[in-house]
């Protein structure tokens, strides 16, 4: 009984696997890592991109990084996969505010659809781009920076 145990948990890790949201095959995540990373990264940046259903097809950033509770500057708090999901279907849109941990610290944030490189299909893909702390670029920046690099990158 006991060698059946890890088959089966192989089995369930590879199913999970196989059914979890990718980025589409003509996309090389490698590509896609490299170009955001000379854009805009830094150990305070998180770059989501999730599929029409709100389900995350590619990180750059650590888990922690991306988990933060920030200003959306709005006036509210959140983190960078509860912004992506609220800006499912909306317009493109960038701002930036103060960061509440003082000193010269700012938070920059750009969001929308993932725009759709020439001769490609659109991918239906939305991304949110933040970072936060003393060098961090306005929102504006940010979206002109990850937009470039999702072009460069294929997508």
């Amino acid at each position: 009984m006991t060698r059946r145990k890890p088959f089966v948990a192989l089995a369930a890790l590879t199913l999970l696997a196989a059914c979890s949201p990718k980025l589409p095959e003509d996309v090389d995540s490698t590509a896609l890592n490299d170009a955001v990373g000379r854009a805009i990264g830094s150990g305070s940046t998180c770059v989501l991109i999730a599929d029409q259903a709100g389900h995350t097809v590619w990180r750059g950033g650590g888990y922690i990084t991306c988990a933060r509770t920030l200003p959306t500057c709005g006036g509210a708090t959140s983190t960078a996969p509860d912004v992506l999901k609220a800006g499912l279907g909306k317009p493109a849109r960038f701002v930036s505010c103060p960061s509440p941990t003082g000193g010269a610290n700012t938070v920059g944030w750009a969001m929308g659809p993932v725009p759709t490189a020439a001769g490609k299909p659109d991918r239906g893909l939305y991304y949110v781009a933040v970072m936060e702390g003393e060098r961090a670029l306005p929102g504006r920046e940010v979206q002109d920076r990850v937009e470039a690099a999702f072009a460069k990158a294929g997508l």
